[in-house]
């Protein structure tokens, strides 16, 4: 048995009931080895669960709750194994190059690093 590569990125994604934003914000997310993505749904109205583009690289989780956004997030924190945490909202994407900005400030002493943001007109 192969051992488990270490995660160094866990992104946690809270959802309800925008599927093609979401679709977009996991697009924009490398598929790499050391990141894992958990998407945590809050509830989505069944129909608009179908529409979800399902991808190997992510872990997805269903709450019949609709607890909000910070529950589906503390959700997705008991099983997260990354060094970092990235968190998105749904409606977010990561710009070309993201993951390599985040790359080179892996080994720093910081608690926790905020980047720039940019929105979209």
């Amino acid at each position: 048995m192969s051992p488990m590569p270490t995660i160094r990125y866990s992104v946690i994604i809270p959802h309800k009931d925008i599927p093609d934003l979401l679709n977009r914000l996991l697009r924009s997310i490398p598929q790499r080895e050391d990141i894992e993505v958990f998407v945590v749904d809050d509830n989505s109205d069944p129909k608009i669960i179908a529409n979800y583009q399902e991808l190997e690289n992510v872990n997805y989780r269903y709450t019949h709750e609709s607890c909000g956004a910070g529950y589906a997030r503390n959700i997705a924190l008991r099983k997260a194994r990354g060094e970092w945490l990235l968190f998105a909202d749904a409606d977010d994407y990561f710009l070309p190059g993201a993951f390599d900005l985040f790359d080179c400030h892996v080994t720093d002493e910081a608690d926790i690093i905020y980047f720039k943001c940019e929105e979209d007109d």
